[in-house]
């Protein structure tokens, strides 16, 4: 039986304020591909669910795109990331929770998980409770894999765990991810925006 890996509380390493000149552009590529995205919808007087926010910085993000036109709620199972991403965005309603218990009885237009499926012993149940709250659009973005193993062990990190970050107990790329959402979600395709490829974990 595989040991369960601890799983870090926020991002084991925080690439958001790195130095590395390589890793300053993976992290803009990224912002700037999710962008794009974001731009091309469209949620007037809606709803957005971040789960598993962590520290707030990609809620930031998401709040900065649609203050004024929709309500960001957002949740992390960890209370002590909670409440940095308060101090991060006062502009947002924030909870601690499980992304295995999100509650039903509401669609939001847009449900995100970034960076946070790679986290999960049962990214099949946690994808079914995204879905089950998603009224329209779907953003899921997840590391590339073996890309960003290769990219940790080329800085000299984690070698003896062949390049892969500490709570990463799942490995996607494009295909793999896609399979699973679609599988999972049956007429998901239809609602579903783009699937990404991002490297940022």
């Amino acid at each position: 039986m595989r040991k369960r890996e601890r799983q870090p509380e926020g991002n084991y390493y925080d690439k958001y304020h790195t130095k590395n000149r390589i890793e300053k552009w993976l992290v803009r590529h990224f912002f700037r591909r999710c962008g794009q995205v974001l731009g091309q919808i469209q949620i007037e007087n809606g709803t957005i669910l971040e789960a598993g926010c962590g520290e707030g910085y990609f809620t930031k993000f998401l709040y900065g795109k649609y203050k004024g036109h929709a309500k960001l709620e957002a949740f992390d199972i960890s209370r002590a990331c909670v409440g940095q991403a308060k101090a991060a965005c006062p502009g947002v309603c924030f909870r601690v929770g499980s992304i295995y218990e999100i509650p039903k009885g509401h669609k939001y237009g847009l449900v995100v998980a970034s960076e946070v499926l790679e986290h999960m012993e049962d990214p099949a149940r946690a994808l079914g409770q995204l879905l089950g709250v998603c009224g329209r659009y779907l953003l899921v973005t997840v590391p590339n894999e073996p890309l960003w193993r290769i990219l940790n062990m080329a800085r000299g990190k984690y070698w003896r765990r062949l390049g892969n970050t500490p709570g990463h107990v799942q490995h996607w790329n494009k295909r793999t991810l896609r399979k699973l959402i679609l599988e999972k979600g049956g007429g998901v395709k239809q609602r579903l925006l783009k699937l990404h490829r991002l490297v940022p974990g």
